[in-house]
């Protein structure tokens, strides 16, 4: 999620794909207004305010994390082409833990000064979360929209060992992609079992056929559609809403709420249609460069919105009306993130760069 905006700076005035950042501020969008009109009140009471009256026309807006997979696949994709392992590591790196580190720490005084009784946060935590692998050391994360980073750096480590194989053995991309595409799909040929559950974890199947079918619509972008690239995409489509919808039992148990299949399918359909558009440059009418400053406010918008919006909202909700308060809510976390990624991020990326 921290790539995209970026990606314009490495591409050509002909080829640059501003709608990108569109469709990666829609997807953050949809994870905030998921978070605080429906997952904060109903999964826990994380949050004190319910919108019981419109809080289903939201309840879908965690897919947006599933559409941010298929955009990183296309961009890391893009990202690697003449790229060394070195350069990728440092690129990844300063673009993924210095906002991390800020928002992290924002999070954390907000969550000690604010946060009792509901987000009890110590400074052992604190330490394993700027590491952003928190779990290996058996500690929570500070908020909850971490876990996905987690599933981000372990597809960075698949594509480094694909750099390190690569850099004594020429080999295409479609190796990983047909690799990849086959541990996804043996969980319907097989149980489960130690050896299973092992690669399961390193390869993360539960999200690889998103990060396929980026990876998929990034060579259809640079390279052109070709037969093999309408094999693995219907494949992927079909792990996707296969894994979508065995989600369901989850979510029914956690918010005691129906999830509609149809509809799960459907976002995911429009997600892989939206990502063709892009890779068949069919989208141009909107390739418009103020897109880049919106793109680049998702990243530290995703990391500072979830608790210390409900932290807010858990302390000021008998003094304010709801949706005064979320919609000021909102605006304060778009304004945090402009200021960030704006003011803040571009110095760090100097001084970064300058080393």
């Amino acid at each position: 999620m921290d790539e995209t905006a970026y990606i314009c700076a490495q591409m050509s005035e002909s080829k640059r794909i501003y709608q990108i950042d569109l469709f990666r501020f829609i997807a953050a969008a949809a994870v905030v207004l998921y978070h605080y009109l429906y997952r904060g009140y109903k999964a826990g009471n994380m949050s004190l305010l319910r919108f019981d009256e419109i809080a289903e026309y939201f309840k879908y807006g965690y897919l947006g994390v599933d559409l941010f997979f298929i955009i990183s696949g296309f961009v890391i994709a893009f990202s690697i082409k003449h790229r060394s392992l070195p350069k990728f590591c440092f690129s990844r790196f300063k673009r993924l833990y210095p906002m991390y580190w800020i928002c992290l720490i924002i999070t954390f005084v907000v969550s000690y000064l604010f946060g009792a009784p509901r987000y009890q946060v110590t400074f052992k935590q604190l330490l394993a979360n700027f590491t952003m692998v928190q779990e290996l050391f058996g500690q929570g994360n500070i908020d909850g929209a971490y876990w996905s980073l987690y599933v981000e750096l372990k597809f960075y480590l698949i594509i480094a060992v694909f750099l390190i194989i690569h850099r004594f053995r020429q080999i295409s991309l479609d190796y990983l992609v047909y690799f990849w595409l086959v541990l996804s799909s043996l969980h319907l040929f097989v149980g489960p079992s130690e050896v299973y559950d092992a690669l399961h974890e390193l390869f993360i199947l539960d999200w690889s056929a998103y990060f396929i079918a980026g990876i998929v619509c990034c060579q259809i972008f640079l390279q052109g559609p070709a037969l093999k690239h309408f094999v693995v995409l219907p494949c992927c489509l079909y792990l996707s809403i296969d894994g979508a919808i065995g989600r369901i039992h989850w979510l029914a148990r956690t918010f005691h709420s129906d999830f509609s299949p149809s509809i799960i399918a459907a976002i995911i359909v429009l997600f892989y249609g939206i990502m063709l558009l892009v890779s068949f440059k069919k989208l141009q009418s909107i390739n418009s460069p103020k897109f880049v400053k919106i793109g680049m406010l998702t990243y530290p918008l995703y990391l500072i919105h979830q608790h210390i919006g409900f932290i807010i909202f858990n302390n000021l909700y008998t003094y304010l009306n709801k949706y005064l308060l979320v919609a000021g809510v909102v605006l304060l976390m778009l304004a945090v993130a402009y200021i960030l990624s704006e003011w803040i991020e571009p110095r760090i990326m100097k001084l970064l760069n300058s080393r």
